[in-house]
């Protein structure tokens, strides 16, 4: 916990996002194993998936533009508490015909998510001091564990024994206190910082561009954002019928498998904090490793080895996330970071909502074990493709981007 006691505004914003990550995974459990329940169809949960992903396209460029208009701080805070409204729709599905409230209002909430991620992320670098960069996105992929071990697990467990209803009040709660924490953080957007990116948003926006095509770093970072979660969106939408379909492990299944991708995340900053340069390089390579354990996961029958695999293969993940943003943070000037953020998760979210929804309509054709292979050998392929990239990138800038 040496980080967050170092860093305290920064351990008010990371529980914050603890919390509603929390409350969202419970329902995200819920609302997938009720669909699955309610339409016995692989497709449906990929619609739903795709449709959490669709506001990024839509949304995620305005974030930058909303927190230079209300503040970083205040775009949180609102965002949470809509959501809260939000989630109360999930309470009337009891039918079949019901199904489209899941599919709108998890369209809804993805939207509150499309302007809130960019918004905190690039809300880090204006908190903690510039040498504890690297450790607190190895937190930031702690946190992301906590949520999938704490809500994807437990969600399984409250939906399995109280039903589904029951995970949705919990989300409600999680978003309103999460809502409370952040309005505590301190020398977030104050007065003067407020009136300068809000006067500059505009000329930012215009130079962002610039600074990514001078660069052939941000490049290729934009360039894995487009294909790497081609191979991803698969990724999310078998963890739920490997659960539920292949090994008919119901909701406890999904929240199992979940909760060992949290256990993952939160190992991950052990070896984060072993590597010490060549970011870029590690990062690609983990991916491949990562291709490898999800092509091997394709060809057992056991649940529980693959319920490990699955803990192991995200250790790498988190990782390669936690490695990939810290080369942006120092890299990219702190005043474009919140437009580069918005850009990233724009072009990210957008192709991994298109991987799932194609992914749900391939399940109608190709058993899930097919699409488990051909997941891996992407992700080997990506992997290999940027880390060759990467090679040619820091030969030519002759550095390490450490």
């Amino acid at each position: 916990m040496t980080i967050l006691a170092k860093e305290k505004e920064y351990k008010k914003l990371f529980f914050s996002g603890l919390i509603n990550g929390i409350g969202d995974r419970f329902s995200q459990v819920a609302s997938l194993s009720l669909l699955l329940q309610l339409s016995g169809s692989g497709m449906s949960v990929g619609i739903t998936l795709a449709l959490r992903m669709l506001p990024f396209l839509l949304f995620g460029p305005l974030s930058s533009k909303v927190a230079a208009k209300w503040s970083r701080k205040k775009v949180m805070i609102y965002t949470d508490t809509i959501r809260a409204g939000i989630a109360l729709s999930f309470l009337f599905v009891d039918s079949l015909a019901d199904i489209w409230i899941i599919y709108i209002a998890s369209f809804l909430l993805a939207s509150g998510e499309a302007l809130y991620a960019p918004v905190k992320k690039a809300s880090i670098p204006a908190i903690i001091n510039a040498e504890n960069m690297k450790a607190v996105n190895g937190w930031e992929q702690v946190q992301l564990g906590f949520v999938l071990v704490i809500g994807a697990f437990s969600g399984g467990i409250v939906s399995f024994l109280f039903g589904q209803k029951a995970a949705f009040v919990v989300n409600i709660l999680s978003f309103l206190i999460a809502a409370a924490l952040t309005s505590r953080i301190s020398g977030l957007d104050d007065a003067s910082e407020h009136q300068a990116n809000h006067a500059g948003t505009k000329v930012t926006g215009n130079r962002l561009l610039s600074v990514i095509f001078s660069s052939s770093l941000f490049i290729m970072l934009l360039s894995a954002d487009i294909f790497i979660p081609l191979a991803n969106g698969i990724e999310n939408v078998l963890i739920s019928v490997y659960a539920e379909n292949t090994f008919h492990a119901a909701d406890l299944g999904v929240g199992i498998l979940y909760s060992v991708l949290g256990i993952g995340f939160i190992i991950s900053p052990l070896l984060t904090r072993i590597i010490k340069g060549h970011f870029l390089l590690f990062a690609y390579l983990a991916m491949i490793i990562e291709g490898i354990i999800l092509f091997i996961v394709s060809q057992l029958n056991s649940f529980a080895i693959i319920a490990v695999l699955f803990g192991i293969l995200t250790v790498f993940g988190g990782v390669g996330n936690a490695l990939l943003d810290t080369v942006v943070m120092k890299t990219m000037p702190q005043k474009h970071q919140g437009s580069y953020f918005a850009l990233s998760a724009t072009i990210g979210n957008s192709s991994l909502g298109l991987s799932m929804f194609v992914t749900g309509l391939l399940l109608g054709v190709f058993e899930p074990r097919t699409l488990g292979a051909v997941n891996g050998l992407l992700y080997i392929l990506f992997g290999g493709i940027f880390l060759l990239w990467s090679i040619h990138v820091l030969r030519r800038k002759s550095i390490a981007w450490e």
